[in-house]
């Protein structure tokens, strides 16, 4: 093994030369380069700190397994898994030869993985280590030919952030223990370790309780909120021992003293009143004795987006009541001021005081409060930290299903989830992205430039996995940075000058809602812009197509509504394809609007589950006929409100198809 390592010492100081601390732009840096991205053998995700690739491929149909010591029951389950899902058998006598060595040098959770033409060798220092090089190795698997292929290759790698997470709120849409083993499995496939569990919040209270069962009585819950749902303490340990083989770590969330309402309806007090934290006390002693330390070594406490009287005194009490049971606590920031011994999940950056504590970045990655093809470079080109000075321990992903739900699945499909956890994923490992402009929180880097170069580069990564191993699950995304178009206005007020510039992507922002950017910041409603490309088919055909005006952000029931029959937009936009009108969907509710057009929805709104028509990613794709040759799209975007998520969709996914802005005469 040691001659191996020497063998591809040279190559991996070689590649690190090539790959690291490149300087794309003024105002882009990364660490690898797109030759570095577009050169891979295997599109890994995450990428690997560094590679080497072998020249060759060998097969395998069988292996068994040498070790320098007992391989842990989660490794031999892995191993297994592998086996069962790639077609390889583990046999004892088999030539080829997986090896585990044991390396305490390496980092906690890093990992060595060479493959050459006799063996597989997989050094690592801790279990966490094996299990990631395994993962690894299972996306170095692929089938052609009826033949079981393996690269050759030489991986040193490890974690950039030590919190690489994932967390979904069950408090006002439960989710079943199936539903979230799901969720976990696609977690540690892609090297994602914590999983923030939120229980509670205004509509119920899902963690069980002995000492006040009227916190899980149906009739203190919300009647729309899966009423009566809860987690019993077994089902709770089975998660999080579920999780732990998966090297997951679970950060339950019991949140206080704010988003409580399913506690005061059933206690009759309020969390910060005397009562309410002596009730407070119980369940929280009951949660410690029924889940370890070592199941629970940090509890989040929540603390946001609520006022009380002595805010100090309830969150200087309650921290040291789960210090005193020797657990980590955690809050939101901003929220109920603590000391700087407690770790800080940042959602707003406005708020980030610059005293040194621990913080994870949770800032503008909310799945919920996104459009697919917007989030995914928003989450790509922000680097975890945000600028921050204070201790940067990684980033958590947030999934809030605040409006009802017909289904608990309606959470998932709803929302670009797997997209924007193999992105993250990508980005919570690798640190990749050091350096890139805002405006990528809210479009599409431009054609032309070295980040779009480097978008497109990952997104050959990402499109790989949604076809090798999303094909069961919901995966809204398809290839966008070579989608361009010509943008301009506003038209038809001669009062102003109208502005001509370039933008890519499937989706366009005019003016995003939070006013982050888009590609017209200063557009103000009774104004209206036009957006034009070309589509290039090489033959007659029909193709399935996304389009869509307002995309409503999932977190809140407050946008235009759905169009009046005949109509694309409920604020007038238009599409035209070679001049003619593009017949619009069939709307089952056509002219059907939330009752407020800004700020946050109303309770009957909010109880109104998501109608498919609603989202372009959830109904059925239009068809759009393309004839051979240039088809010309024209679409026109007007903005009408302030609040509007002033913006548009229009997304091919089949193979083959060019955009250009200038096409070339045939």
């Amino acid at each position: 093994m040691e001659r191996l390592k020497k063998g591809y010492a040279l190559c991996w100081i070689l590649t690190s030369l090539l790959t690291t601390n490149v300087v794309c732009s003024q105002s882009f840096q990364s660490k690898f380069t797109v030759e570095t991205l577009n050169n891979a053998s295997v599109k890994l995700i995450p990428f690997p700190q560094k590679v080497e690739w072998g020249k060759a491929v060998r097969t395998i149909s069988s292996f068994r397994v040498e070790a320098d010591s007992i391989l842990p029951k989660s490794i031999q389950s892995e191993l297994e898994s592998i086996c069962n899902d790639m077609g390889i058998l583990r046999d004892g006598k088999a030539k080829d030869v997986i090896h585990f060595h044991k390396d305490p040098s390496l980092p906690d959770e890093g990992y060595d993985l060479t493959v050459t033409e006799k063996a597989i060798h997989i050094t690592a220092a801790t279990e966490k280590g094996q299990f990631y090089a395994l993962q690894t190795l299972r996306q170095l698997i692929s089938h052609v030919d009826g033949d079981i292929l393996l690269k050759q290759c030489a991986i040193s790698d490890w974690p950039a952030f030590s919190i690489r997470g994932y967390m979904l709120d069950v408090g006002r849409n439960f989710q079943s223990i199936q539903s979230l083993k799901e969720q976990l499995d696609v977690m540690a496939r892609y090297k994602l370790n914590t999983f923030q569990w939120h229980l509670t919040d205004r509509p119920a209270w899902r963690v069980e309780s002995k000492v006040h069962p009227e916190l899980n009585d149906p009739k203190n819950h919300r009647p729309s909120r899966d009423p009566g749902m809860f987690y019993t303490y077994a089902e709770i340990r089975d998660l999080i021992e579920y999780a732990a083989e998966r090297q997951i770590q679970v950060i339950p969330e019991i949140d206080m003293p704010g988003h409580s309402d399913a506690f005061t309806t059933a206690t009759g007090h309020k969390m910060e009143s005397r009562e309410g934290i002596k009730i407070l006390e119980r369940i929280l002693e009951e949660f410690f004795n029924e889940v370890p330390k070592s199941y629970c070594p940090i509890l989040h406490t929540g603390s946001d987006e609520v006022e009380i009287e002595d805010p100090k005194g309830f969150m200087d009490h309650m921290v040291n009541f789960v210090r005193d049971h020797e657990r980590e606590v955690m809050v939101w920031n901003p929220g109920l001021e603590a000391d700087n011994d407690v770790i800080r999940q940042t959602w707003k950056p406005d708020y980030v005081d610059q005293k040194g504590y621990r913080e994870v970045d949770s800032w503008n990655n909310y799945i919920n409060n996104g459009d697919p093809f917007i989030h995914i470079p928003k989450l790509f080109f922000k680097p975890i930290g945000n600028g921050s000075k204070n201790k940067i321990l990684g980033g958590i992903i947030c999934l809030w299903p605040d409006v009802n739900l017909n289904e608990e699945q309606e959470a998932i499909t709803t929302n670009p989830l797997y997209p924007s956890l193999l992105t993250y994923a990508w980005t919570t490992w690798t640190a990749d992205v050091q350096k890139a402009s805002k405006d990528y929180l809210t479009m599409v880097p431009p054609k032309g430039t070295v980040e779009n170069e480097y978008f497109d580069a990952f997104e050959k990564f990402l499109m790989h996995h949604k076809e090798a191993y999303f094909k069961d699950k919901p995966f809204p995304y398809v290839a966008q940075a070579n989608t361009v178009w010509e943008l301009s206005g506003p038209v038809g007020m001669p009062q102003k000058s109208k502005v001509k510039k370039l933008a890519s992507g499937n989706t366009v922002y005019i003016r995003d809602r939070f006013k982050q950017g888009g590609q017209f910041p200063e557009a103000q409603p009774g104004e209206t812009y036009v957006a034009k490309t070309y589509v290039h088919s090489s033959k007659e055909q029909e193709v399935d197509a996304w389009i869509s005006f307002e995309t409503p952000y999932r977190a809140n029931r407050v946008y235009s509504g759905i169009p009046q029959r005949g109509k694309w937009d409920a604020n007038g936009g238009t599409v035209l394809l070679n001049g003619q009108p593009l017949p619009s969907p069939e709307w089952k509710n056509p002219g059907w609007k939330p009752s407020k057009t800004e700020g946050w929805g109303t309770s009957q709104d909010q109880e109104t589950p998501w109608e498919k028509e609603e989202l372009y990613w959830t109904r059925e794709p239009t068809k759009v006929y393309l004839k051979k040759g240039w088809n010309e799209v024209e679409i026109k975007v007007p903005g009408t409100n302030s609040y509007q998520n002033w913006m548009f969709t229009f997304a091919i996914g089949q193979q083959g198809i060019e955009f250009s802005t200038k096409p070339v005469t045939e």
